[in-house]
C-alpha cells in the first residue's frame, strides 16, 4: 500500500507541475517514463509572438511528452487557438 501511495503522490505532483507550466507561456515538461528521477530529461517549449494561419508544406507532427508540435525543417510550431505559434524547444 505504501508503494501505491508514493506512486500516486508522485503522479499527482507531476500533474500539478504540468498544469502550472501550461498556465504560462513556457511549457516545461519532465519526462521520465520508467527511468529514475535523476535520469529524467527536461524539455522546455518556449512560445514566441510569431503566429501563422497555416503551416508550410512538408511539416511533420512530433510529440514531446504530451505536447504536440509540428517540425517544419528546423522551425517548430504548436497549435494555438485555431492557428499555430512558433516555438523553441530546448
Amino acid at each position: 500500500m505504501k508503494l501505491f501511495n508514493a506512486s500516486f503522490r508522485r503522479a499527482s505532483l507531476a500533474a500539478i507541475a504540468v498544469l502550472a507550466a501550461l498556465a504560462t507561456s513556457n511549457v516545461s515538461l519532465l519526462t521520465s517514463g520508467f527511468i529514475g528521477d535523476a535520469q529524467a530529461k527536461k524539455i522546455v517549449i518556449k512560445q514566441t509572438s510569431i503566429y501563422v494561419a497555416t503551416l508550410p508544406t512538408g511539416c511533420v507532427k512530433t510529440i514531446y511528452g504530451n505536447v504536440t508540435v509540428w517540425r517544419c525543417g528546423t522551425i517548430y510550431y504548436q497549435p494555438y487557438k485555431g492557428r499555430y505559434v512558433r516555438v523553441y524547444i530546448n
